[in-house]
């Protein structure tokens, strides 16, 4: 997985490259979501589509609606069919949208997007979109969508609750369990921590 910027990166055509080389059984995503952080699509790269990025590699690509949970489904079972059948690669691009920042570190989408573009990709909100979906076969409904929320509700209750009570790991118990042999410098921490915690 990786994103539209990713797709840009020098790692990324290695790895397409050496899958379709090796005819690796790998299923590439690209979730093109529109902005690598703040960079639009159009700016960072000159290729139409980013799925057509496999073609120089020589590997099937597709490009699928991002926002429409079946025709991503369908294109990963096939890739993936392809891939367990020894008929390697396949590069997927979901052409979707992301809402909101891209971090909370300083990131504000209003200085490259506008309300009008958010406005009109909120229209295609895959969750709004499979919900109707199900609903208009009769699998789905409101009074099962309340049941679902408050069920999870209680089980994140529940989590939090086993997880407040369970003992608090200490320094010691960390550094313990990362190495099967400790290394000398960690050795000499963990004596370190180990005094402090018998104080």
């Amino acid at each position: 997985y990786t994103g539209d910027g990713g797709s840009s990166q020098g790692d990324f055509y290695e790895g397409i490259n050496f899958a379709g080389a090796f005819k690796a059984p790998a299923i590439f995503i690209v979730q093109n979501n529109q902005y690598a952080i703040s960079t639009p699509r159009d700016v960072q790269t000159a290729a139409k589509t980013i799925a057509q990025k496999g073609i120089a590699a020589g590997i099937p690509c597709i490009q699928v609606d991002g926002m429409d949970a079946l025709a991503v489904y369908v294109a990963t079972r096939d890739a993936r069919e392809r891939a367990i059948n020894g008929e390697g690669p396949t590069l997927i691009e979901t052409v979707c949208y992301r809402y909101g920042p891209h971090t909370m570190s300083g990131d504000d989408p209003t200085r490259y997007r506008t309300t009008d573009i958010d406005n009109e990709w909120a229209a295609k909100d895959p969750i709004v979109r499979f919900r109707n979906y199900l609903e208009g076969k009769g699998l789905w409904s409101e009074a099962k969508e309340t049941e679902v929320i408050e069920r999870a509700k209680d089980e994140i209750k529940e989590a939090i609750k086993k997880a407040d009570e369970a003992p608090k790991q200490k320094v010691t118990d960390l550094i313990s369990n990362m190495y099967e042999e400790m290394p000398q410098n960690l050795q000499e921490q963990y004596e370190i921590y180990k005094a402090k915690e018998s104080k």
